[in-house]
């Protein structure tokens, strides 16, 4: 059933906006190579803030080396100051939406929170699925400017809803908001949004629930001008990372929807010798006003999966993180979770549903990778907290187990790899860290069941460049070989019996070869991406090992990335350990395809 109020129809390509050219941002990267600022280190002061002036369109006197002494050189290409927020644009139309629950039950009324600075806009909502099915759409809905509080990104924008929807009769899915407003001169303005409808009786509909790793799209989400990474601060964007971020406020241009143009995180492309390396998803998103984190969202990994499963022939029920930590009891109906993408961000109780999920004899299998932070939800779910370091979470003398730090840190007495068997281990194929990996996975042990019918043999790859199902933030643990063999150390605590099936080179930052002429996004060595003068913490001895051979430290932490499989309790659990994964899919590489179809088969 659907609710069609309008005999016009709605387009369903996204409208034309106004962009500005890339190579806007070519310019100013190019004015800062010629100021031969380092992205590794450097003060600011007088003689920096008049450079970073001539070099991007920076506000005058913004600068002040007292509270900001460091920041990565990322800052000086970012728009200066720009957020997605009312106003932020002058003259131009505006548009944004959200709701206030992630989830909700067959039936449900979905009340939709609009700001808009046009007279009137229109609604369409759309299943996700290869064919998206229009359920709802309206126009000449009456617009409304809401007031929205500065620190909105912190605290939620209390937008009043605008519009209610009903959901009777809808199917499970992930349903995707698109509104659009145009204003007195023509001008587009367009914002989308997401929800999953849940059957009011789990499990009805398929026994495979997919995950939408919704803790991981948060901490990426910058609107309103803060996220877990870097915020906006007198005026400018710098690397100093928000610790709480509101759920209530819309997603990231780009993060619900994303143009078929926008680049991936990897470049299909192998860079030739003595190439410098580039970051086209950071450029293309400040060239043409969408997130910088947009790669990070829905649109990239969850969304690709559920075309290609469904065109599959593959019936799914959906859920979030934020149902695994507050409904549990929801994943009593599932024979099977499957999680995707980039799931950096985790709760304890979202662990705790996943653990006891697997004992009771659930099937986990993770198309994903990058398993790395502890965070915490507070405010009954609608804060997401997450201060990256002990001495910052005022919760760490109380209940150090509970602090917002790495999985892998010892202090939480919950080794990572307990969960999905892995835990990160850094980066590949991106930037300077192996920038001419496969992009594919080595196969060790084609015995196994998940290779069936692959045709795979033993040293056999797959996946690779240009697919690169293997890449970007990557997870493993700990390994030595046996006889041409994979095993695990006892390093990281695996599981037991976890079983290393197909292996690929990773590392934990980038060499810097070109002295501090280019941008590197995760330099090896530095300061920390915060505004306080202190070193990075040393990840390497958490997530790899630097061989310890005479220039090895301009390599810095070591490791790889691996498929793995392990069975405990009742259940089981695979392992992909990579989020580009679904590329493999959406490109058709028939490995890819037949593993995942496997462990679907065999996990229904």
């Amino acid at each position: 059933m659907s609710e069609i109020e309008s005999n016009e129809s709605v387009s369903t390509e996204a409208p034309e906006l106004n962009r500005p050219r890339r190579d806007v941002l070519k310019g100013i990267g190019a004015a800062v190579t010629a100021a031969s600022f380092s992205p590794l280190s450097f003060a600011t002061s007088a003689a920096t803030a008049e450079a970073l002036a001539a070099a991007s369109p920076l506000p005058s006197g913004a600068l002040d080396p007292r509270k900001y002494p460091r920041f990565y050189q990322w800052t000086v290409i970012d728009q200066a100051g720009s957020r997605e927020f009312p106003g932020a644009r002058p003259g131009e139309p505006e548009i944004w939406c959200y709701t206030n629950e992630m989830s909700y039950s067959e039936g449900a009324a979905v009340d939709l929170r609009v700001h808009t600075n046009c007279k009137t806009f229109s609604v369409r909502i759309e299943r996700e699925s290869h064919v998206p099915e229009v359920v709802f759409k309206r126009e000449g809905i009456e617009g409304i400017q809401q007031r929205t509080p500065a620190d909105a990104a912190i605290k939620g924008c209390g937008w009043k809803p605008v519009l209610s929807v009903k959901t009777a009769g809808w199917k499970p899915g992930v349903y995707i908001v698109h509104v659009i407003a145009h204003d007195d001169k023509g001008k587009v303005a367009a914002g989308e949004h997401f929800f999953v409808v849940q059957s009011r009786n789990p499990g009805s509909h398929s026994s495979r629930c997919v995950i939408l790793v919704t803790a991981t799209y948060t901490a990426y989400n910058d609107w309103g001008g803060a996220n877990h990474y870097r915020s906006v601060k007198d005026g400018i964007s710098v690397d100093v990372l928000e610790p709480k971020l509101a759920l209530q406020r819309p997603w990231g241009r780009g993060f619900a929807v994303r143009p078929p143009e926008a680049p991936d995180v990897l470049e299909p492309t192998t860079p030739p010798p003595f190439w410098k390396p580039d970051y086209p998803d950071v450029i293309w998103a400040l060239a043409n006003n969408y997130s910088r984190h947009y790669v990070e969202g829905y649109s990239t990994y969850a969304a690709r999966f559920i075309r290609w499963a469904e065109k599959n022939g593959y019936t799914l029920e959906f859920a979030t993180q934020h149902d695994l930590h507050f409904k549990p009891e929801l994943f009593r109906s599932y024979k099977s979770m499957i999680v995707l993408g980039h799931d950096e961000y985790w709760s304890a109780r979202m662990r705790d549903t996943v653990d006891n999920f697997v004992d009771s004899g659930g099937h986990v299998a993770r198309f994903a990778g990058n398993f790395v932070w502890q965070i915490r939800l507070e405010d009954n779910g609608d804060t997401q907290v997450c201060y990256k370091d002990a001495k910052d979470d005022p919760i760490t003398k109380s209940d150090s187990t509970q602090a917002t730090v790495m999985w892998m840190d010892p202090m939480l007495k919950r080794p990572a790899a307990q969960t999905f068997g892995l835990k990160a281990t850094g980066y590949s194929r991106y930037g300077a860290v192996n920038p001419r990996g496969s992009g594919g996975f080595t196969v060790y042990r084609p015995w196994h069941w998940v290779f069936a019918k692959t045709d795979l043999y033993y040293g056999d790859n797959f996946g690779n460049a240009p697919i690169n199902i293997f890449g970007f933030e990557v997870d493993g643990v700990a390994y030595t070989f046996n006889n041409g063999l994979p095993y695990p150390t006892d390093a990281d605590s695996p599981p037991e019996d976890l079983q290393i099936l197909a292996m690929a080179p990773s590392a934990v930052g980038e060499p810097d070869r070109w002295n501090g002429t280019v941008l590197l996004n995760t330099p090896l060595k530095g300061p920390a991406r915060n505004d306080r003068e202190e070193e990075k913490p040393d990840i390497g001895s958490m997530i790899g090992m630097t061989p310890k051979e005479p220039g090895a430290e301009s390599v810095g932490p070591i490791g790889a990335g691996m498929i793995a499989y392990f069975e405990r309790g009742k259940g089981s659990v695979f392992n992909a350990g990579s989020p580009t994964w679904v590329r493999g899919l959406e490109l058709g590489d028939y490995y890819t395809e037949q593993i995942t179809k496997n462990v679907l088969d065999r996990y229904a």
